[in-house]
């Protein structure tokens, strides 16, 4: 069932058996009225809060490196404020800070869905910080993402616009490692080559922070968070956790 102002755009992948063209909000109501059984919240949610808290506070006490994705996630909720916006690139930083940073205000984790447009988080770290002044702002974005946007740097240096950048540094294009390898047993053409992330922001006149350790990451967010200009931490990221994180996925949905 599509349900929509406008006509569903079908194709071989998107079959639509029913579709309702009209006000979204007048048709669910509509819909609702029509049903009996009701959802009640409860159990499954206490449990897969739960169970996320869990994996949270497990990754903040991992202190290996490159550091595991859930440590990444877990000391960048403790380095910001309940107000302070991150922005999460597209890739397999989304796909773990859309699942694990607990957000305790509207607007304060941002991601790019629907069309998932890749490196929009460091530009759209300048907006938030414009139209945010008084909050603190943090881009997360993989290295390949940051690569497709990073002369943005010079026009937050230039405007004097104030923000942090985090860098998911594995050296390729994760995401698409991590489905390549899942779907297919095996990854094409996902690795490649990055330059010196601390040079290359002081080029511009920014900060430049390298993580060597998992102690590094959460005082180089502090002190980056906490100046008045822009920062660049290069964190490296072991990303093997992905594909145990698809079969975790898989022994939980029959649970629910």
């Amino acid at each position: 069932m599509h349900l929509s102002r406008f006509p569903a755009e079908v194709d071989a992948s998107y079959d639509v058996e029913v579709g309702v063209q009209a006000d979204i909000s007048a048709t669910l109501d509509a819909l609702a009225a029509a049903t009996t059984r009701r959802w009640q919240a409860g159990t499954s949610g206490e449990r897969i809060r739960a169970l996320l808290a869990a994996e949270l506070a497990r990754g903040a006490a991992d202190d290996s490196f490159p550091l595991k994705p859930q440590r990444i996630v877990a000391d960048t909720r403790a380095a910001l404020g309940r107000g302070d916006i991150v922005l999460a690139d597209t890739g397999a930083v989304k796909m773990r800070m859309a699942r694990l940073y607990p957000a305790y205000e509207p607007n304060t984790c941002l991601t790019s869905n629907g069309l998932s447009a890749m490196a929009f988080a460091l530009p759209g770290a300048i907006g938030a910080k414009l139209a945010e002044p008084g909050r603190r702002v943090l881009a997360a974005a993989g290295d390949g993402a940051f690569l497709m946007n990073s002369q943005e740097i010079e026009t937050a240096r230039r405007e004097r616009i104030p923000l942090t950048v985090l860098i998911w540094q594995d050296d390729a294009y994760g995401l698409i490692k991590w489905k390549m390898d899942l779907e297919l047993g095996r990854n094409v053409a996902t690795s490649f080559s990055n330059p010196d992330f601390a040079a290359y922001a002081e080029s511009f006149g920014a900060r430049g922070y390298w993580v060597t350790s998992a102690g590094d990451l959460l005082p180089a967010l502090t002190e980056a968070l906490a100046a008045d200009t822009v920062s660049v931490i290069a964190c490296p990221v072991d990303y093997s956790e992905n594909l145990r994180l698809t079969g975790t996925l898989g022994e939980l949905s029959g649970l629910f």
